[in-house]
């Protein structure tokens, strides 16, 4: 009977482990520092009135834009389960002040077939403040139950 039990035991530890992993909307952790040119507590504020409507900030969460959590010093179209325009999907980026400034003051300037639909930020500070709350976002790596 200990050998059923512990049998048992070893197998639903192998199955529970296998039906665990990553969500396939989350992205890597940060490793860029935290962007101190603007005010991540405006930038916060900014965001909400701004952004909120079409990006949430947890990973599972993708809306009618992708999920924002680790988004700075990540690859442009890195969501596996969020469908990127072919342009972003091509365009090499990778999210940091230098890119996410020009995308935000208009996104289909900065890149004509965009599906970012949002209204031009022509504020360079109120970029620079949604740039540092974006550097914020940051959350290790959680693990997702993938079973049915």
């Amino acid at each position: 009977m200990h050998t059923i039990v512990k049998g048992l035991s070893i197998l639903s530890v192998l199955v529970l482990s296998a039906c665990k992993g990553v969500p396939p909307d989350h992205r890597a952790p940060v490793t860029l520092p935290v962007y101190t040119e603007g005010d991540a507590t405006r930038g916060a504020l900014i965001y909400k009135e701004a952004c909120a409507q079409c990006h949430q900030l947890n990973a599972g969460l993708n809306k009618k834009g992708p999920q924002l959590m680790n988004i700075y010093g990540a690859p442009a179209a890195d969501l596996a389960d969020y469908t990127y325009s072919q342009g972003l999907q091509t365009s090499g980026w990778v999210w940091d002040a230098q890119t996410l400034d020009p995308y935000i003051a208009d996104a289909q300037a900065a890149l004509p077939d965009s599906k970012m639909l949002s209204d031009p930020m022509p504020d360079a500070k109120e970029r620079a403040d949604v740039i540092a709350y974006l550097s914020t976002l940051r959350n290790e790596t959680p693990e997702a139950n993938t079973a049915p």
